[in-house]
């Protein structure tokens, strides 16, 4: 049986090298904390990378189809700040901690890059050009089931092959660190479902017609479809969880609420080969039909979302086919690429396309940051002829307010087209910015506009 490594450290932030204790959970002071996982056999150790937290070594595990696209990952929990020592398969040239707003700063000796973190939180690594690093510094974990537990069904550290897992409801599926479960996870009609844990799903997961879901804290990697779709739920909630889809090329998406309500995505880290983040609104999605067409009371928050290839970093759209879409909000998140040039000549940061007949409505970005890597475009809000995946006809777009978004690509364009009987309506940029200046009219920027109308510039100093 694995074992964790709790660590406390007892440095202060920013001095290298520091004095470091192993310790039991008894025995744990209100210091900064670590606790590593064990790397299971069969998956595969990095070639480029070694990490030590505090001094630790933690695995790092590499991950993908081969090459550039390999995702080289470290997946620990802790409290307080933490000393990473990354140690590079050549000597460091280069590199980016990203996301920038977090303003990490770094040392560089030889083959070795030291920063200190000041907790839990999601970091992206570009170093030479080598494959790109993800730290994953997990909060502690708080109310553990147990393996004897009523409902719980128990991954402990190790390979589990299920298959496929059909979940039931007043269900708790806890994936320790250390654990990897091979499985595709299916539910309907479902309620109080929990799927927690700091180790690692290999499938994706489908569940519709259910109320009162969470997921928490797992590492979902996925090659085949979309790799989480929640079809007509309520109350569901995605935290802390780590998305990573690759191989295949098109259909990969990272989380997909399609005709869901009040569905909360906080603390997430995504990576994909289609869109990170995809709200739809759709009638029926396979075998499931959909009881409640609306989508309502989306809250995106806090996230780090990658799009690698063919994908935004938040869409809402394409499949927009029927219902209304609204009240949604996306705040504070990183965006650090985008790119592919899909359907409508190219991928955005963030978008919305509406493609079928949906009222999209009251739809709101405030606080994000988009970085420099867009390939095609900053921002897409376009209405479609409503007929590129499906036969409906087009919906409408009206009232999207953007409120402290940061582009930092003053080269790429803002799109903002309807077609003729249905305009994109009621957008306003409140207090943006463009390649690091304010965003306060048209000319600022490279707008690309048709069939739209009451766009809006807010930019004056606040009072």
């Amino acid at each position: 049986m694995f074992k964790y490594t709790l660590i406390i450290a007892f440095s202060f932030l920013g001095i290298i090298p520091p004095l470091y204790a192993s310790v039991t959970y008894r025995h744990i002071a209100d210091k900064s904390k670590l606790v590593s996982y064990p790397l299971p056999a069969g998956l595969q150790v990095s070639e480029n990378y070694k990490v030590k937290i505090n001094n630790t070594i933690v695995a790092t595990e590499q991950v993908g189809s081969g090459g550039r696209e390999n995702l080289h990952a470290v997946n620990f929990s802790c409290a307080g700040p933490q000393v990473i020592i990354i140690t590079a398969s050549a000597p460091i040239t280069k590199y980016a901690i990203r996301p920038k707003s977090r303003n990490i700063k770094a040392q560089v000796r030889g083959r070795v890059l030291t920063f200190t973190i000041s907790g839990p939180q999601k970091l992206y690594l570009e170093i030479n050009d080598l494959p790109d690093l993800a730290i994953f510094a997990n909060p502690l974990e708080a109310n553990e089931p147990g393996k004897g537990d009523e409902g719980v069904i128990y991954y402990g550290p190790g390979v589990h092959n299920e298959g496929k897992l059909i979940l039931k409801s007043n269900q708790t599926l806890y994936i320790a660190g250390g654990a990897v479960v091979n499985a595709d996870l299916r539910g309907k009609d479902l309620s109080n479902v929990k799927i927690l844990g700091r180790g690692i799903l290999n499938g994706n997961v489908r569940i519709a017609n259910s109320a009162s879901i969470t997921v928490d804290g797992v590492f979902i990697r996925s090659t085949n479809g979309w790799t989480n779709t929640l079809i007509d739920c309520q109350h569901t909630i995605y935290n802390n969880v780590k998305v990573f889809s690759y191989k295949s090329v098109w259909g990969i998406d990272g989380i997909d609420p399609v005709s869901c309500k009040d569905f909360t995505i906080t603390d997430c880290f995504i990576r994909t080969r289609d869109d990170c983040i995809s709200i739809k609104s759709m009638p029926r999605f396979g075998n499931d039909t959909v009881k409640n067409i609306n989508t309502d009371s989306i809250y995106i928050a806090n996230c780090v979302l990658v799009g690698w290839a063919h994908a935004d970093g938040v869409t809402l759209g394409f499949e927009l086919q029927g219902g209304l879409v609204q009240n949604i909000l996306v705040k504070n998140c990183d965006i650090l690429a985008s790119g592919g040039q899909g359907r409508t000549g190219g991928h955005s940061g963030f978008s919305i396309v509406c493609d079928g007949p949906s009222l999209v409505q009251n739809i709101r970005f405030e606080d994000i940051r988009v970085e420099n890597k867009m390939e095609y475009k900053n921002l897409e809000l376009i209405v479609t002829e409503g007929r590129r995946y499906g036969t409906a006809g087009p919906g409408n777009i009206k009232g999207v307010y953007l409120k402290n978004v940061s582009w930092q690509n003053a080269n790429k364009p803002f799109v903002i087209a309807g077609v003729p009987d249905n305009w994109v309506e009621g957008v306003v940029f409140d207090h943006c910015t463009l390649g690091g200046k304010r965003l306060s009219g048209f000319k600022d920027g490279d707008f690309q506009m048709e069939f739209a109308r009451e766009v809006k510039f807010i930019s004056g100093d606040r009072k």
